[in-house]
């Protein structure tokens, strides 16, 4: 939840004006075939980890800050789109695999962003952030079904179970064997 101002101001004719919207990045990690969702304080409903962009933030560094700040958990974001130049003018930045415009929750509604990310370490231990989640869990496909969240991240969740880099990786290598 959030009830910052409209912090973003565009400036045209001379007029500045805010945004209109909240800019928020999310991070959805998928292991051994289990989405990793926390149980948001604000919402009261399990989502993936995220939250708003930062002054000096790219929307990529969002989703890892965020998910470190919820999870403790140091994570690689994973571009979902093609990196085709990186030049000295022009830096491809990691895509999102999907961007919404979400109401619930939010002081002005909010542009949101999901990266697939990957674990830095996959030994290093979860460790919540109690001022923001109850809790971090780990769930397969039937767990999405049952517990409290919105439609939406049931819908991103499955598509991250089956379409998450790692997965797709790990799949390859299967039909590969």
């Amino acid at each position: 939840m959030s009830d910052i101002a409209d912090p973003i101001q565009i400036t045209r004719g001379g007029v500045a004006r805010g945004l209109g919207y909240a800019l928020v990045c999310s991070g959805y990690l998928v292991e051994d075939d289990k989405v990793l969702l926390v149980h948001h304080r604000g919402f009261d409903k399990w989502v993936p980890p995220g939250g708003h962009i930062e002054a000096g933030d790219m929307f990529h560094e969002t989703a890892a800050r965020e998910v470190k700040e919820e999870t403790g958990l140091d994570v690689e974001v994973l571009s979902a789109t093609p990196s085709l130049l990186n030049d000295d003018n022009a830096t491809a930045l990691p895509g999102p695999f999907y961007v919404d415009v979400e109401r619930e929750g939010f002081h002005i509604p909010a542009i949101v962003q999901f990266y697939f990310v990957r674990r830095v370490d996959r030994e290093a231990p979860i460790s919540a952030q109690l001022s923001e989640v109850h809790e971090v869990g780990w769930f397969d496909a039937a767990q999405i079904e049952q517990i409290p969240t919105f439609e939406q991240v049931r819908m991103l969740s499955r598509y991250a179970l089956e379409h998450h880099p790692d997965v797709q990786s790990s799949t390859m290598g299967a039909i590969n064997s």
